[in-house]
């Protein structure tokens, strides 16, 4: 069977699209929905992306609403629905949980306890590695300051509230190798963004912007003991 399921990429150029008409209703996501006599709300999944929650070829809604194509998330650890809009150009569902069990759900997806941790290429998913226990802790460090900077995504120069963790290269670098940590949950739903990172110099950094006044490349770097264990991991597996 045809299956539907989030391209992160494709994700990433729906919401660039859609971002402008964001104000208009049948662009944008109800903040909550009357369910058989529940309250369903979204927003509990901060910085992650519902890649593992798909919808076979013709498999019957749950119900219609006026924009959008809503569907019951079979197997979650609890009561979920997914909605399409229906002027989305691709497979970008949103997600609610009943509203009586949002901290709980919230919680849930919040605690690393409840993923796996894998380790890859950038952009080339065949070379994944799942990660033990004892390198999960650095790899969720290393993903927990990814959240961050995306946190403040578009902020720059000296409004940088990470300008500390930066460094700079001379010249305009590019021949780097390119990586990425990402964690998916337990239940297969939710995973990170699997952002590029970047091995340069035997250490491990996020690429922030080239500055052509000064010539430089501008890296976000990780703590020195999170690089150092994560270089160790990229290398031992052969990923660089």
């Amino acid at each position: 069977m045809k299956r539907y399921c989030l391209s992160l990429v494709a994700a990433l150029l729906c919401v660039a699209c859609l971002s402008g008409c964001s104000l208009l209703p049948q662009y944008s996501d109800p903040a909550r929905m009357e369910i058989d006599g529940q309250t369903f709300v979204t927003g509990f999944y901060d910085h992650l992306w519902p890649d593992g929650i798909v919808v076979g070829e013709g498999e019957p809604a749950a119900f219609e609403s006026e924009y959008h194509i809503w569907w019951k998330v079979d197997g979650a650890p609890f009561e979920l629905y997914c909605a399409q809009n229906k002027e989305a150009l691709y497979w970008n569902p949103a997600i609610y949980c009943r509203e009586s069990e949002f901290e709980e759900v919230e919680a849930y997806y919040a605690d690393p306890e409840n993923y796996h941790f894998y380790i890859g290429r950038y952009l080339e998913e065949d070379t994944s590695v799942l990660l033990g226990n004892d390198d999960a802790a650095y790899a969720e460090r290393a993903i927990g300051f990814i959240m961050e900077l995306d946190s403040t995504f578009g902020v720059g120069g000296i409004f940088d509230p990470f300008m500390e963790k930066t460094v700079a290269f001379s010249g305009e670098v590019s021949g780097y190798d390119r990586v990425t940590i990402y964690r998916v949950s337990k239940d297969g739903f939710f995973t990170t963004l699997h952002m590029e990172l970047a091995v340069c110099d035997g250490g491990l950094y996020r690429y922030r912007s080239y500055d052509e006044q000064k010539d430089q490349t501008i890296f976000y770097r990780f703590d020195d003991d999170v690089s150092e264990h994560m270089v160790n991991l990229f290398e031992r597996y052969e990923l660089i």
